[in-house]
């Protein structure tokens, strides 16, 4: 049996902040842990780095020069495929910080965004998949890798009440991952 929600939470949340470049850097932390090309990113990175180790070891015990790419691949490449997150967050960061402040309304029929140079709607149903942060709301598409991605810092609702009513309604419509 599907409980209606009371009045108080039927009423729109609003929230309003300027986004920083921890909130990119933290909303594609947040978006790796359930995008397929994440997962793909960060086992490459491992199996790089245990390839490294392999011929760091087999230098030490054999007399055999391994070529220097080699270790370049695993000493440089390896540790990038880690922080795909916060470097992708510092490109994402140059074009958001252009958009000025966002004003986001959530009711029962998704969200609405206005920034200082344009503005959208987001339905439920175009990303129906959500993971939160210390600071964020991160909702998702339901896509593999997670491509659809609209961030909510926390710190713009006017209290910790809109933070619970925003996560009430965000667990009646979507699904936390």
């Amino acid at each position: 049996m599907s409980q209606e929600p009371d009045v108080h939470e039927r009423e729109a949340v609003e929230l309003k902040f300027r986004p920083t470049s921890q909130d990119c850097t933290g909303a594609l932390r947040a978006r790796a842990r359930v995008s397929a090309e994440s997962r793909r990113h960060r086992l490459l990175g491992c199996l790089l780095l245990a390839a490294e180790a392999a011929l760091a070891g087999a230098e030490l015990g054999l007399d055999v020069d391994f070529p220097v790419i080699l270790y370049a691949l695993g000493c440089v490449v390896g540790p990038l495929m880690f922080l795909t997150p916060w470097l992708t967050g510092r490109q994402m960061w140059g074009y958001v910080k252009r958009q000025g402040e966002f004003r986001v309304r959530v009711d029962e029929d998704g969200l609405t965004v206005a920034m200082d140079h344009s503005s959208g709607t987001v339905t439920w149903a175009a990303q129906p998949r959500y993971v939160e942060t210390g600071e964020l709301f991160v909702l998702l598409s339901d896509d593999r890798n997670a491509t659809g991605i609209t961030v909510l810092a926390k710190r713009g609702a006017a209290g910790p009440a809109d933070v619970d009513r925003l996560r009430a309604m965000f667990d009646r419509h979507l699904t936390r991952v």
